[in-house]
């Protein structure tokens, strides 16, 4: 079977690592791939947001399914555009993805359906959004970019003080550009964060494993917040009875308002959730696998991913197939960033690899090759995931295999999965 796999990151490369141990033999392309996906993948350089050259290169290839790996294309409609040339692509559609892509949209969607979630309000004038902190919401609490910020524009604000500047940066001074051009303002809620993906048909899900990803840039969750620092899976606070929770509550009635707004949602849905005192909450929606969980989930599954995807992109339901299948023990990805990131990532400089034996997976994201020279290109260059029969194990070597990378201005965390760690130990 061949597949076009659009994106470039470590959640595409992952992705690729997926399709490739399938048990249908698999033809991948990529675009524009990395030197990682290299390994498994033709790669094509192509603009992956253009529906037309994304179009024409499926067409060409004579692709049997387009796997949409970031949220830029599925903004910019590639997934509309595919279906209107009757190419199958897995993915949902541009009106669907505001569930990602318009904070407040979808906040309202929620809010309309009682669907659990914090309360908030949408400001674009910066003293309106300064008035509501002060009169209605008080601190702490959450500020929040509306639009696509690379995962980099939730805000958590500790003070008054704080809160007035991430209104400030996000709505005068546009700090992550037209995304910032309207804000949320949202009630701080306390709790630890899940991370669930499901495949969804527009109607079903076909939920996975929990994951837990690490924002802040450093260990014990300080400096600043980045796309991801590392993430882990199984957690143990996800359990069966909560993922049916979640799957009740928040999965099933976000399909059905999308389908009353006219807006159906097939592809990858996640819920970013806080399970509060009063039981899960919303955070936030995705529309497209995360980033750097997929990195640790996906290298658990033992059942095939191709399958959900292709009746999906078909148009087929899911509702009867087989849950996800996942081997024991334990996942944990240790993202390996560029020196500066978040905010000033320093690039090209040359990186040492070692090998690593079949339990380590080392996904390529920021990194470019030159002739026989590898070198980094982005602020997340790497994610480094190990799996073991034992949580602990699989820190261990996860953070071990991260501190075995080498290059110029190196920096990971070396504590992905403490809460964890800190409840096995008990």
């Amino acid at each position: 079977m061949k597949i076009l796999l659009l994106g470039s990151g470590g959640r595409e490369h992952a992705l690729a690592d997926a399709l490739s141990r399938e048990n249908t033999p698999v033809e991948l392309i990529a675009a524009p791939g990395n030197p990682g996906i290299a390994d498994l993948a033709r790669l094509v350089s192509i603009n992956a947001n253009d529906p037309h050259e994304v179009a024409a290169l499926a067409e060409q290839e004579q692709v049997e399914l387009v796997v949409v790996g970031p949220e830029a294309p599925l903004a910019a409609g590639v997934v509309d555009y595919l279906q209107q040339r009757g190419i199958p692509a897995f993915g949902p559609t541009m009106g669907a993805a505001t569930v990602e892509t318009s904070k407040a949209d979808t906040k309202a969607l929620m809010m309309a359906a009682g669907i659990p979630t914090a309360h908030a309000e949408t400001h674009r004038v910066a003293s309106e959004a300064k008035a509501a902190v002060r009169s209605r919401f008080g601190a702490p609490v959450v500020i929040k970019a509306s639009g696509l910020a690379a995962g980099k524009g939730v805000i958590v604000c500790m003070t008054e003080a704080e809160a007035f500047d991430a209104i400030d940066r996000i709505l005068d001074d546009r700090v992550f550009g037209e995304a910032g051009a309207e804000c949320l303002v949202e009630s701080f809620m306390t709790g630890e964060e899940l991370s669930l993906f499901a495949i969804a048909d527009g109607y079903d899900v076909l939920p996975m494993i929990g994951a837990q990803d690490h924002k802040r840039l450093l260990d014990g969750d300080e400096g600043p917040n980045t796309g991801g620092m590392g993430a882990y899976t199984p957690v143990s606070l996800s359990t069966p009875s909560l993922v049916d929770d979640v799957t009740e509550r928040v999965f099933l009635p976000t399909l059905h308002a999308l389908r009353k707004r006219g807006t159906p949602f097939t592809g990858l849905l996640y819920a970013g959730l806080m399970l509060t005192p009063e039981g899960p909450k919303v955070v936030e929606f995705n529309c497209r696998f995360g980033d750097p969980e997929t990195q640790a989930i996906l290298p658990m599954l033992t059942s095939s991913l191709l399958e959900p995807m292709l009746a999906v992109s078909r148009g087929a339901r899911i509702g009867n197939m087989a849950p996800f299948m996942w081997r024991s023990g334990a996942s944990v990805t240790t993202v390996v960033a560029s020196g500066g990131y978040p905010d000033a990532p320093r690039t090209g400089f040359s990186i040492h690899v070692p090998s690593f034996g079949d339990d380590v997976r080392v996904f390529h994201a920021g990194t470019k090759r030159s002739g026989s020279e590898l070198f980094t290109s982005g602020g997340r260059v790497f994610a480094v995931t190990a799996l073991a029969d034992t949580f602990a194990a699989a820190q261990q070597a996860s953070r071990e295999a991260a501190a075995r990378i080498v290059f110029e201005g190196a920096v990971y965390r070396r504590d992905i999965g403490w809460r964890e760690a800190a409840r096995v130990s008990r």
